[in-house]
């Protein structure tokens, strides 16, 4: 029985040691674009802050950063009554660092990420009154996303790697929205991503990779990620609203990798059909 102590305390220490490691984020989930369309003509710029809400924290007296800020810059248009299309930029900074005091890992490790989408798709009206809404939309993005990573090893040598690779991201997004009175719409969107990682350059070893979670990423990686999105404006102001959003990133394939599972993002939106006040097919409310 000594024996099987000693051994599983043995293994408990040896996992603990392997498990404290800075994570090497791969992926960092996106606002959505979520327009409010209920006819032809109708359309949605928006510019959005977005953060993944973590903030930096102490341990053992050490400040350790984790942090990731960035905007979401959408359109989307109203082609038809049923069909839309549109349009997104994301761009993320981002920095987390490891634990200076045990020196497992202490790196600092500071990202850049950035991603273009195109998508379209449909929407329609549950009702007559047009303050029920569903809609899907399927797209692709194509972006960079990489990170340099600068630390003490467990000699206390210094060190510096860096790792970048392509991103290509292909979605698929139904959403149920409904609103209210033409200055408020709230809407449940589920969004799926399939991401690949494609032509990595990095000068991490080999057992660095497989350390870090990174020797995997030929296989591409699928993401569930719901969202709650609300949009209000006022009277007065039309074609002028407010967007908040929170949303999550749920890893759905069985080949784990380190990813933000958290985005909030609030901004502004414009409607141009109606903040130029361009006429269009006549609306039923």
């Amino acid at each position: 029985m000594k024996r099987l102590f000693y051994i599983l305390n043995f293994s408990f220490l040896i996992f603990n040691w392997c498990a404290c490691y800075t994570p090497r984020y791969v992926y960092s989930p996106a606002a959505h674009n979520v327009p409010v369309l209920v006819q032809e003509g109708d359309s949605k710029i928006a510019f959005n802050l977005s953060t993944n809400f973590t903030g930096d924290k102490t341990v053992n007296g050490q400040k350790q950063k984790n942090k990731g800020n960035g905007f979401d810059l959408q359109g989307a248009y109203a082609v038809t009554n049923n069909f839309a299309v549109q349009a997104a930029f994301i761009r993320r900074t981002e920095t987390n660092n490891g634990d200076f005091v045990s020196n497992l890992d202490s790196s600092i490790i500071n990202y850049k990420r950035n991603l273009t989408e195109f998508g379209i798709g449909y929407y329609k009206d549950l009702g007559n009154s047009r303050q029920a809404i569903f809609q899907v939309f399927a797209g692709v993005g194509f972006g960079k996303s990489g990170f340099k990573d600068r630390g003490k090893d467990r000699n206390n040598v210094f060190y510096n790697r860096f790792h970048q690779m392509n991103v290509t991201k292909v979605y698929v997004q139904p959403a149920f929205m409904i609103r209210s009175k033409k200055n408020f719409a709230a809407a449940l969107s589920s969004r799926f991503s399939v991401i690949y990682f494609q032509k990595i350059k990095t000068d991490y070893t080999a057992i660095e990779l497989d350390n870090y979670k990174l020797d995997s990423l030929g296989y591409p990686r699928l993401f569930w990620e719901p969202a709650m999105v609300n949009t209000f404006g006022f009277k007065k102001l039309p074609g002028l609203q407010f967007e908040f959003q929170m949303g999550l990133a749920l890893l759905q394939s069985r080949r784990f990798v380190d990813y933000r599972s958290f985005n909030l993002s609030t901004g502004i939106l414009f409607d141009l059909t109606k903040l130029l006040k361009v006429k269009t097919p006549a609306s039923k409310n």
